[in-house]
């Protein structure tokens, strides 16, 4: 049995030395849960969103640490991540799609996302780029 990723990563700590806030705003049910679940062990979920709407509602009134976001969600992944930095600056944005479109990505990186991944994406290793996305959010500042 793989022990809990909090186990053999850490969990991440928000700077106010409690864990690190996760939004998760996908529309299939199922890749929610499947995420909170394998993220729950090193992150606090403050939300579960399945559109962009959601998504922003939900920032504003969290503020989580970070935000995973599903590109292709009604509504859309763009408008979501424009929202989520509008009502909530010092939350860091990773994306998460089954595209890998360059101009897409750039697009959403140009809004205000930290980072893109891959659905499919192992959970230790987007466990580690959504702290590394904290990290790094936190050391350019709110945008």
């Amino acid at each position: 049995m793989t022990p809990p990723l909090s186990q053999t990563r850490g969990a991440a700590y928000g700077a106010s030395g409690t864990r690190s806030r996760l939004l998760i705003a996908d529309d299939d049910p199922v890749v929610r849960s499947a995420l909170g679940i394998s993220l729950s062990d090193e992150f606090e979920l403050a939300g579960v969103a399945g559109d962009a709407q959601e998504a922003i509602r939900l920032a504003e009134l969290e503020h989580p640490d970070v935000a995973l976001v599903d590109v292709e969600m009604p509504g859309g992944g763009l408008f979501a991540v424009q929202g989520i930095v509008r009502v909530s600056p010092g939350t860091a944005i990773v994306v998460l799609s089954v595209d890998e479109i360059e101009g897409g990505v750039r697009e959403l990186i140009a809004a205000g996302a930290v980072a893109y991944r891959r659905k499919g994406i192992e959970p230790r290793a987007l466990a580690a780029s959504l702290r590394s996305a904290i990290t790094a959010h936190g050391a350019a500042g709110p945008t």
